[in-house]
């Protein structure tokens, strides 16, 4: 059995996939591990180039109901190895921090369920130093802010017999948008920690395959809605939001923030589908 398997989920990412796969796999290589790349229903020919600039790699192809939860849990129950890194298909990362990770892991408690690196956006932020708070009604994420940190969806390395036991990403915030903190949130309420290794570090394109359209912003909004429905339960939150959501409706209107507009509506539709 090998020791690492790194997922690496793709949709319309071949371009992509060409620049950074060499790194990954050479880094992957000397950790004693596989890459298994998800093709998650691309129509810009990634699985057949894959195979052939990249036989080394355990190709998935997905023909429909692209979603990054589906293709992240599909490539994590095919892995063969005890430890499961979730890699963005837009990273680099720095030599020997594969085996950096793996090593940490090796060495934690029975109860750290995922050990993150430092992930360093283009604008000079990190990843791994993101967190989650509930304020003025709303769930919201940020790096220099009060609240839980949460293993990153760009690069985690995760024990995973305890990834199977949390379930993997949810399905309810797909096709994308915070799955990870979703993840995140389960992981400490069912007990488990994570550990951040910030000298240990992995570049990250950010937004290099979804892009920051209106589309891409409107989708996440709509899934900050969704995450606050299924973890943001308690009669506080519940107030909160009620009293908030007619001020930030307000504001969204006078700032021209057609995101958080149109990610209200489609929350409100995608709600009332499901009951």
């Amino acid at each position: 059995m090998k020791k690492l398997s790194v997922i690496i989920p793709s949709r319309n990412g071949l371009a992509i996939l060409k620049e950074f796969l060499p790194v990954i796999l050479q880094e992957t290589v000397a950790a004693q591990g596989e890459v298994i790349v998800v093709d998650d229903c691309s129509d810009d020919n990634t699985s057949s180039e894959v195979l052939q600039l990249f036989p080394e790699v355990v190709l998935i192809t997905r023909k429909s109901n692209p979603g990054f939860c589906h293709a992240v849990n599909l490539g994590m129950s095919r892995a063969h190895s005890n430890y499961v890194m979730l890699l963005n298909n837009d990273t680099i990362p720095s030599k020997d921090s594969f085996s950096k990770l793996v090593a940490r892991l090796d060495q934690s408690e029975a109860k750290t369920a995922v050990v993150v690196p430092s992930i360093i956006r283009p604008d000079g932020s990190d990843d791994s130093s993101y967190k989650w708070t509930y304020k003025h009604g709303l769930a919201i994420t940020g790096e220099n802010i009060p609240g839980q940190k949460y293993p990153s969806g760009a690069c985690a390395l995760w024990k995973k017999n305890i990834w199977e036991k949390l379930g993997g990403l949810s399905s309810a915030y797909a096709p994308i948008y915070w799955e990870d903190t979703d993840l995140g949130v389960r992981m400490f309420e069912s007990g488990y920690n994570m550990k951040i290794c910030p000298d240990i570090l992995v570049e990250h394109k950010h937004a290099t395959t979804m892009g920051s359209s209106l589309k891409a912003e409107t989708l996440r909004e709509r899934n900050r809605f969704v995450f606050m429905d299924i973890n943001c339960n308690s009669l506080s939150k519940k107030t909160a939001r009620i009293l908030w959501m007619p001020v930030h409706l307000l504001l969204a209107l006078l700032k021209g923030n057609k995101a958080f507009i149109n990610g209200y509506k489609e929350y409100l539709a995608l709600r009332k589908n499901i009951k």
